[in-house]
């Protein structure tokens, strides 16, 4: 099985994402009773938003853009090859 970014990017995007489920599950928990500690305001805050900001970003990295590009790549030389054939 071969290595890409895609793949790469889709197990970080996985990971970071679990991690952020386990930790809005530790809040819910709190607030249900089921412990009974919680972190400061200022931890909370670097955890929630830095968790945010991976997930967000390894979510957009790997969607498959090169692709696209290279699709839009191949129309315009199409459309070169078809002017220089026109001009002859």
């Amino acid at each position: 099985m071969s290595r890409n970014w895609n793949k790469i990017w889709r197990y970080v995007h996985l990971s970071v994402g679990l991690i952020l489920v386990v930790y809005h599950a530790r809040i819910a928990w709190y607030h249900n009773g089921f412990i009974d500690s919680v972190w400061s305001a200022s931890t909370d805050k670097f955890v929630s938003t830095t968790l945010i900001f991976l997930v967000m970003w390894t979510g957009l990295a790997k969607w498959p853009i090169y692709p696209w590009y290279k699709k839009r790549q191949n129309r315009k030389k199409r459309r070169q090859k078809e002017l220089a054939a026109a001009a002859k």
